[in-house]
Parts: structure tokens; sequence; C-alpha cells
């Protein structure tokens, strides 16, 4: 879609009361010819995180027991329908991290807690007020790539520590990108990163935190 037609159909959306779609990155709309997840992806993606069991566990604070009956974020819901560009599947593992799983939370919670590993939400901030893990940084991968001298102030926060990194799920590319940068500027903690970030989390039954 062209930037006239683009602009032309949010204007209307939004003359109608309608809110526009969500977009992956900052200033980029999903393409109208994307290709749909489709039901065979999302139902494989979602397989390990709708039957993983858990602990009864605490993070940051937060008293977490899963409970699937509880309803899942809108955002989370049908994410079969979501399109390839820009919601595409992400590889199993990306370089400079350590793939982080739902069970893994459990097994770190005690660290988490004692303020030696952080959990970092790579998401832009609009995502991340709408709802993420307990106790989670927000450090958007926009402000990593934005330029050298800010995305070094921002890495600041991170005090060279173990972080576990995410974003919305298998279908998000936030959190690579965020990765990627974080380590092109000379990071040197170890970073897990949590492929299947929200998305998992509420399939697994936990609830997201308001910042």
């Amino acid at each position: 879609m062209n930037r006239p037609i683009l602009i032309l159909a949010l204007t209307t959306l939004a003359m109608l009361g309608v809110a526009a779609p969500q977009p992956l990155y900052a200033g980029e709309a999903p393409a109208a010819d994307g290709t749909p997840l489709g039901n065979t992806v999302a139902a494989t993606e979602e397989a390990y995180s709708k039957g993983v069991t858990l602990p009864s566990f605490t993070l940051n604070g937060v008293a977490l027991k899963q409970d699937r009956s509880k309803p899942i974020p809108d955002d989370f819901k049908n994410v079969a329908a979501r399109k390839c560009k820009p919601f595409c599947v992400q590889p199993a593992t990306i370089e400079g991290a350590v793939t982080f799983k739902m069970e893994d939370f459990p097994k770190a919670a005690a660290e988490i807690n004692g303020g030696k590993i952080l959990i970092v939400d790579m998401r832009t901030p609009d995502w991340f007020e709408k709802g993420t893990l307990p106790g989670a940084l927000n450090l958007p991968y926009s402000d990593l790539t934005a330029g050298e001298t800010k995305a070094k102030v921002k890495v600041k926060k991170l005090e060279g520590k173990e972080i576990i990194a995410f974003c919305n799920g298998w279908w998000c590319g936030q959190s690579p990108t965020g990765i990627k940068a974080l380590k092109d500027l000379g990071y040197t903690g170890k970073v897990h990163w949590f492929r299947g970030g929200n998305q998992d989390w509420v399939d697994a039954g936990l609830p997201l935190v308001k910042p």
C-alpha cells in the first residue's frame, strides 16, 4: 500500500471511530498483501505454551499461578490472522543469545527476584504500556537502533547485568532486532532471548501486568 492510500485509509478509520491496526514496528503498517500466518503455523507454535505445566512461583513480587480459564488479551487472541509481513515467525535461536523458555522462569526466579537477572521488554512504549511481564524494564529496540550516543545512554540502565529480553512472541521481530543492536554496541552481559514472549506467557495461563 502506498503512503497516500495508507493515510487516507487511516483517516477514514479515525473518522469512523475505528482504531487503526497496531503495527509491529514504529511507522510501519501491516502489508495489505501480506500472508496470514494461518491456523497450522499458529497451532504448531502455540502447542508448547498451551501444554506446558509450571509450578506456582513469584516474580518480582507478583505471585504467579497458571489459570488458562481467564481471557487472553485481544492482541494475542487470533494470532493466525496476523500477516507476514510484518508479523513473521522468528527463528528458534538468534546469534548472541541463549533461548529462554517458559519453564525457565520458575528456575531463574530467585536470581530475577534478587536483581541478578533483569527482565527486559524490547517493545515500543505503546505495546509495553498495554501489559508486560512482572518487573520488566522497557528498553525499546527503537532506542537501541536510533543512534550510537543515545543507545549507549539507554544501555547503561542494564548495568552490564544478565538479561532476559523479549517482545510480543514468536511472531514479533522487536527483541531479535534489539538484541542484535545491543550486541553491536558491545554489551558484555549474558543475554537470554525469551522467544515466546507475551504470546507464550498468556497462552500458558499467566497474567500480564501494567507497568
